[in-house]
């Protein structure tokens, strides 16, 4: 210490006291404190005991480091100290020892109210290895001598301390101690009001906020889940102690420290003033007695009442403290202060028990006599219950409190005769006296302050439920407001809190909200705006609530109601905070002897702004013994749903931001119950929108929600109960919204799938949405700026599995999709019970559907009806009734009266057949709907809008004609008067058959017989346009369904460029007993090409060997030898026509069908297919060559055979490329077939089809066997064959050059070391090669497999040329490819690193002599590796010198050729080039040419002679 105390006090406290033991203020308290203090005071209590501080209030000048005035408090004999400065909540310091010191020291400066500190003894705990001081601000501790049992008889403290304004909570991880066997709840508490069981608890923890300690204490035992406690103060004592008898495990603890609010500023709300006025407990109560303006209360000028405009809700304020000052002459004269926290009535807030600090120590004490404790009143009239002869007048204070009775209970007080309002007060540290006068002062003014703090502490000890609500002012909450709720439960509870109100200011949540944190798992939400239906579970025994506002705007907050629940302890039980998860079936339960029925409950979580949608993607559950699978709302208005069995996927959306999902399951064998669910939030939902929620069960109707404020937000769940197996169907029958942006739109979800489309226009209507479930939301975006409206019904409808269930749609409406039955083209399986296919289009789209393939079980034929009972196909038109298709059906379509369509398979447990194939598309739909009409009748009319009067200009209808499968219709206009053209391009009515495609458009004046035309299968669509010039009087038409005579439509002619020709009803099978006659024609002088995509009809008589049954006869009229008959399977199959016309001919007898063929014809240029022509027999051997199949690119002809014989020099290999190559194909290559003979080798290997790559064949040596053979039939356009001689490796030994090897031989092999196998690591292997004089190194690696690197750092390969040349490093994986030096010595380097290894390379090199040039210098000397480039002679364009020798080498690629165009060429001619020449060598031939003439553009192609 610097400089000695200028005041000292020392205190002893060693005396039996009881509860708080005194008070210590700072000098003038309640006024400032003076300047340049230096004051000590020293507490001495017995050695058995230590002492704890209660910092009451706390206001010193603030500075950094506390380096202006200060509290020092230190522990004598530990020596621990803290120092404190500025202003800090309510706390508390206990020493270690038996006394401490508190010296208080202030600067020159600034001066504050200072402080007030109680202070009182504790015992301090027996001497123990195992206690604890911790003051970090997290930490972690056991029972001592975990994991393993802890001792008996033991004692052990705890003590947390932490920074002023922070408070700790405390985490029990695990908690295992011994509990006794009288009650059944192992908990209790001194917040308890009335009788609660308890357990005996021999081994317990008591944990004890030591501010708090008289209220905040709980004691635990037995064995509990991870559970919370919370302090409300800085400081917390846990003390564990056990018996002498069992031991257990024990405990682990983690703590952590959270921020606190500094105090409120103290208001004042009440002041009266002495003298003659009304009397004060009246102006107290009287509501009407406020507002008034304060004067300086400490003035006497202003003789008058105030009572704050905060009386008026008093009860609402949060009141902690109350503080009580008398002013004399402006002189702050006396201060009690009262704690009001657990009182909501002014009669309570003077309650003896509630006195925190007095200079009396006598009130203190006569607060000390039990159940009686007085009771004060404004204005402090005393009620004694056990003196009936007390006479406390009104208007009279008297905070003199002498005459204390020695009875105990008994507090008597003088009074005097009742009047006006009058203070006395005592004018010594003691009670004055009364009766003479003595130490009796009188104040002019008596003021009464509040502090608020709006914290509150709800444990729910006492009740079943709690209200926690923002403070109100004249209905609103109080700006700047910040609001701390604790809720803490039992250890074995969890809460619910419930919100009936929530009104925040609205926006991002940085103004006014409410953040509520889970303790335990430390799940955050934070809220604002307007909320409804919001609930908050905790996981744990504990939440925090913050409430915070700004200065702002104010709303009328919230209220909540707070409940307890039992925490689940099951495995399969949880809380789930996360916006999206998983939830499924816990199958592997904790291991169990026995068989039990668990309860399992899962409660979701979402932030309250949003809503919860679980969706089961499988369900089954079926237990006897619990048959309950509950999903319920937390909302009280909402009713859960009760589900069970085997259902198909559902979902359920919730009403609030909470679903509890419970049931019972039996132990272990869970694995009865399956299901799999996922949840999600919906985040779209906004508290503030429109939410309802409506049963598709019965039939309804809803309109669009009129909202009126800007983007407001509505949404509608119609949904079924999963139990209900069905899905729901929306008609809107009324839509109008102009929003082109879609700032207003309508969006329909559904929840289980995800699907959903939104609507921003107007639409087509009627027009429907069918889900793929049971449930679907409907969201309404409103922008204030349009008008909309909505109008529409819902009902439901059956549904299926999901897995017998598709959806179908297009992104482009000008494509097409397909659907089939299960397992085509394969028999579709039994009791398919049933199969579902939805399709939609958008609103303004009718859907078409086209089946090509059709064969199911037969119809039911009775003399009354035919009927589908068996196996069938249901098209159910959404708006219309559905109808029915069963048995075997050529091709046939159908079409929709509206934009969608379910689809529905079934089949029974009889016959099977092949199914469905099945193609749709969209069809737009006419906004006039009066000029578009279904015409469904067997006969009937149709006519142009307004006929026999002239139709408008730029008038579009549509006529859809609908007959039964197997029918067609024919048409015929009796009257016809449309604008003319030759193409009909202006007004025209075109009819199109929707399945085979045929088309015809009508225009013109017809004033002859009748016009007609006729369909091929049952679904015509006829459109007629005009456009914006004339008018006419139109067209009159009749139309009559017939039956399809099934040989007409098999007589076509083709007369395009290109087209396609399919056998009847393709894809689907042909119909027995059809003959067909297809001619095609092209442009004269031009050929025609038949690519046959697919061909498969009944295969060939094997008696006969010929297509004796079903078979396509091709005949060209001109040419009787590319006639054929082909039959059976042919895959991709090519025929050319040497003429411009050709016949097909397709027949099919009455037994087997087949899929049938689809041929594309194309005209081809006469002049591209000319025949080559090579021999049918041949011996090659030139080193390269080609040979073709007879007539190629023609047809081969039939029954051939040839033999091409290749046979070059030993010292090569042959490379064989067929391209084209289109030979008959046939699984074996029985028919048609090439055989590729390599004896060398011995492969003998037969190919047939067609290829659409080049087929490459590499033989063994120089020696290569081709044969061709053709059958009687189906001949093709044959192959091209190409061959090359390539060098055959020598027999050299494989040099690998490990590590340094070099070589004179002009040939050899090299490679890695290993090869083929794997090269080693870290190798450096080195090749030279040295040549004679002009001579250079032709490498050819043939293999390249190495570790790749963009830099080729790792394994490598470098080239070089020696001395002083060009040098090349290479890496990874490479095809074949050459490498030529640009002198006579090169070398290969190859190097391997310590990692990867590869398969190395494989190389073989050659010297090859350069004729005639000899280098004299290097500088002259060059290489050149791009792809492209140029060069000169030196000194170009001006003259080269004389006596210059040089040579440029230029390589690419292997693969490519190089082609050297000279842009300017001057140089000395003679004859024979003796003299200035430039000569031109392939390195790879040894072909040279030598030019000198004179050129201003020279091109290798201007001389044959060179080799490219």
């Amino acid at each position: 210490m610097d400089t000695a105390p200028t005041c000292y006090k020392f205190i002893d406290i060693t005396s039996d006291k009881k509860l708080r033991q005194g008070f210590i203020t700072s000098a003038n308290f309640p006024d400032n404190y003076d300047n340049s203090l230096n004051c000590e005071y020293v507490i001495h209590a017995d050695p058995l005991h230590r002492i704890v501080f209660y910092f009451d209030q706390f206001n010193l000048e603030p500075s950094t480091g506390c380096t202006a005035d200060k509290l020092v408090i230190e522990d004598l004999f530990s020596r621990r100290s803290e120092t404190y400065c500025g202003i800090v909540p309510q706390f508390s310091w206990m020493s270690d020892s038996n006394e401490a010191r508190i010296h208080f020291l202030t600067d020159d400066s600034q001066t504050y109210e200072g402080f007030v500190i109680g202070y009182e003894i504790k015992d301090r705990p027996p001497a123990s290895e195992f206690n604890l001081h911790m003051t970090d601000s997290t930490e972690t501790f056991t029972s001592p001598n975990f994991p393993e049992a802890y001792p008996k008889n033991s004692k052990v403290q705890y003590y947390i301390q932490v920074q002023p304004d922070k408070y700790i909570l405390i985490t029990f991880h695990e908690f295992w101690l011994e509990s006794g066997d009288i009650v059944t709840t192992p908990w209790s508490s001194s917040r308890s009001q009335s009788p609660q069981p308890t357990l005996s608890c021999p081994d317990k923890i008591v944990v004890k906020d030591i501010y708090y300690s008289n209220f905040l204490l709980d004691t635990y035992c037995g064995h509990q889940q991870e559970f919370t406690w919370i302090s409300r103060s800085n400081a917390v004592i846990v003390t564990f102690t056990s018996d002498a008898n069992e031991e257990f495990r024990g405990f682990t603890v983690s703590y952590r420290s959270l921020q606190r609010t500094p105090p409120a500023d103290w208001e004042l709300i009440f002041r009266n003033v002495a003298g003659n006025y009304e009397n004060t407990y009246s102006r107290w109560i009287d509501p009407r007695a406020y507002g008034f303006f304060p004067p300086d209360i400490k003035s006497t000028l202003y003789r008058e009442l105030y009572k704050s405009d905060l009386m008026l809700d008093w009860t609402e304020l949060g009141i902690k403290r109350i503080k009580i000052n008398l002013y004399k002459d402006g002189v702050n004269v006396r201060q009690l202060r009262f704690y009001a926290e657990e009182s909501k009535s002014n009669t309570d807030w003077f309650k003896c028990e509630n006195l925190i600090y007095s200079p009396y120590t006598d009130l203190r004490e006569c607060d000390l006599t039990g159940d009686d404790r007085r009771v004060f009143h404004l204005p402090f009239e005393i009620e004694d219950g056990h003196a009936a002869d007390s006479n406390c007048s009104f208007g009279k204070m008297w905070f003199d409190l002498e005459d204390v009775s020695a009875l105990t209970g008994f507090c008597y007080y003088e009074t005097t005769s009742a009047g006006r309002p009058y203070f006395a007060y005592s004018t010594r540290d003691t009670a004055g006296d009364t009766s003479s006068g003595e130490g009796i002062g009188f104040a002019d003014i008596f003021a009464i302050f509040i502090q608020r703090d709006c914290h509150d502490y709800v444990d729910l000890d006492t009740t079943a439920t709690a209200t926690v609500k923002s403070r109100l002012v004249r209905g609103l909450y109080i700006k700047n407001e910040v609001c701390d709720i604790t809720v803490q439960l039992k250890p074995d509870e969890r809460i619910l809190m419930q919100f009936t109100h929530f009104v925040l200011q609205q926006g991002d949540c940085n103004q006014d909200y409410v953040e509520i944190e889970d303790v335990l798992s430390g799940a955050v939400d934070k809220i604002c705006g307007t909320q409804d239906q919001m609930t908050w579970t905790s996981s744990g025994n504990s939440l925090l609530v913050r409430f915070r506002t700004d200065s702002a705007v104010a709303f009328t907050g919230f209220i909540a109601t707070v409940s307890k629940e039992i925490r689940d302890i099951e495995d399969c039980s949880a809380v789930n905070y996360d916006d999206e998860g998983t939830l499924v079936n816990v199958v592997k339960p904790i291991p169990t002897t026995g068989f039990f029925l668990e309860d399992c409950t899962n409660v979701i979580h979402v932030h309250p702004s949003q809503k919860i949608v679980i969706t089961f993607s499988k369900f089954d559950y079926q237990f006897d013994d619990c048959p309950q699978f509950r999903i319920d709302d937390r909302t009280d208005d909402a009713e859960g749903i009760v589900v069970y069995g085997s259902l198909y996927p559902f979902s359920w959306t919730s009403q609030s931001n909470e679903l509890i999902i419970s049931y019972c399951a039996l132990t272990p064998y869970r694995n009865y119950l399956v299901y799999n669910a996922t949840y999600t939030s919906i985040s779209t939902i906004q508290a503030a929108a429109v939410i309802s929620f409506k049963d598709a069960e019965i039939p309804g109707v809803f309109s669009w929600p009129q909202t009126t404020a800007t983007n407001t937000d509505s949404f509608l769940i119609i949904r079924l109960h999963p139990n209900d197996l069905r899905r729901v169907i929306l008609t809107i029958s009324d839509f109008v919204l102009s929003d082109q942006s879609c700032s207003s739109f309508m969006k329909i979800i559904d929840t289980t799938t995800k699907r959903e489309s939104m609507y921003c226009a107007t639409e087509f209507q009627p027009f429907t949405w069918t889900s793929d479930a049971n449930e679907v939301l409907l969201h309404f975006k409103h922008n204030s700026n349009e008008q909309h409206q909505v109008n529409a019904d819902y009902r439901s409808y059956h549904r299926t599995r999901f897995d017998y269930y598709s959806f179908f749609t297009l992104e482009h409406f000008d494509e097409s999709g397909s659907f089939t039955s299960p397992d085509y083209p394969t028999k579709y399986p039994n009791n398919r019970n049933y199969e579902e296919y939805l399709i939609h289009a958008p609103p303004s789209y009718i859907i078409v559907i086209t089946f090509s393939k059709f064969s199911l079980e037969d119809e039911t034929v009775t003399t009354t009806e035919i009927k589908c009972e068996h196996d069938f196909v249901e098209l159910y038109d959404i708006q219309t009734d559905p109808v029915v298709f069963c048995g075997t059906k050529s091709p046939f379509a159908w079409v929709s009266t509206g934009n969608e369509v379910l689809v529905k398979f079934l089949s029974d447990s009889h016959t099977v057949k092949t199914g469905f194939f099945a193609k749709y598309h969209f069809q737009p739909r006419l906004s006039d709907q009066s000029c578009e009409g279904l015409f469904t009748a067997d006969v009937g009319n149709f006519m142009s809008p307004g006929y026999p009067y002239q139709y408008d200009n730029n008038v579009v209808c549509q006529y859809r004609f609908q007959a039964a499968p197997g029918k067609k219709i024919h048409f015929k206009f009796l009257h016809l008067d449309i604008e003319d053209h030759v193409d009909c391009a202006n007004d025209f009515i075109t009819l199109i058959d929707v399945t085979s495609g045929k088309e015809k458009a009508f225009c013109g004046f017809k004033q002859n017989a009748p016009i007609t035309w006729e369909s091929d299968s049952n679904l015509v669509f006829g459109k007629f346009s005009s456009n914006d010039h004339y008018k006419f009087s139109g067209f009159l038409a009749t139309y009559e369904v017939k039956n399809v005579d099934k040989s007409s439509a098999c007589v076509q002619n083709f007369d395009g460029i290109s087209g396609h020709v399919s056998s009847p009803w393709f894809p689907s099978s042909y119909p027995n007993d059809i003959t067909c006659v297809y001619t095609i024609t092209v442009a004269e002088g031009f050929l025609i090409n038949l690519s046959f995509d697919f061909f498969d009809i009944e295969e060939k008589n094997t008696d006969t060997n010929a297509c004796d049954y079903d078979y396509l006869s091709i005949t060209n009229p001109v040419n009787s030898q590319e006639n054929q008959i082909i039959c059976g399977k042919k895959d991709d199959l090519q025929i050319g026509i040497s003429n411009n016309v050709v016949v097909l001919t397709f027949h099919s007898d009455f037994i087997k069908v087949g899929p049938g063929f689809y041929i594309t014809y194309t005209q081809t240029d006469q002049t591209g297919i000319q025949p080559i022509t090579t021999g049918c027999d041949e011996q090659l051997t030139s080193l390269t060559g080609e040979f073709t199949t007879p007539n190629h690119p023609l047809n081969y002809p039939l029954n051939m055979d040839c033999v091409y014989t290749i046979t070059v020099e030993k010292i090569y290999k042959i490379v064989l490329n067929f391209d084209p190559f289109n030979v008959e194909f046939q699984d074996t290559c029985k028919y048609d077939f090439v055989q590729v003979v390599d004896e060398a080798g011995g492969t003998d290997k037969k190919y047939c089809g067609r290829y659409s790559d080049p087929l490459i064949i590499h033989s063994t040596n120089n020696k290569l066997i081709i044969k061709f053979h053709s059958d009687n039939m189906t001949p093709s356009t044959g192959f091209r064959a190409r061959y090359e001689s390539w060098l055959l490796p020598t027999s050299a030994p494989i040099i690998t050059g490990c590590p340094h090897i070099e070589l004179t031989q002009k040939s050899g092999i090299i490679s890695t070391p290993n090869f083929p196998r794997n090269y080693d690591l870290n190798l450096d292997c080195s090749i030279r090669i040295a040549l004679p004089e002009n001579y250079v190194c032709v490498i050819r690696f043939e293999t390249f497999d190495l570790e790749d690197d963009e830099k080729c750092s790792y394994d490598y390969v470098k080239l070089l040329s020696l001395p002083g040349g060009e040098e090349q490093t290479i890496c990874g994986n490479r095809n074949s490819f050459d490498w030529t030096s640009t002198t006579n010595i090169c070398q290969v380097d190859f190097h391997s690193d310590e990692y990867i290894t590869k398969g190395g390379f494989k190389a073989t090199y050659e010297g090859v002599q350069i004729q005639n040039i000899i280098p004299t210098s290097s500088e002259c000397v060059q290489t050149l590796m791009s792809q492209s480039g140029s060069f000169s002679s030196p000194n170009y364009p001006k003259y080269y010198d004389l006596n210059k020798e040089c040579i440029t080498t230029i390589f690419v690629p292997y693969g490519n050729v190089i082609e050297i165009k000279f842009t300017g060429f001057e140089v000395e001619y003679e004859e024979n080039c003796s003299y200035d020449f430039v000569q031109i060598t392939d390195l790879t031939c040894d072909g040279n040419s030598v030019i000198c003439k004179k050129s201003n553009n020279i091109s290798l192609k201007n001389f044959p002679e060179f080799v490219k």
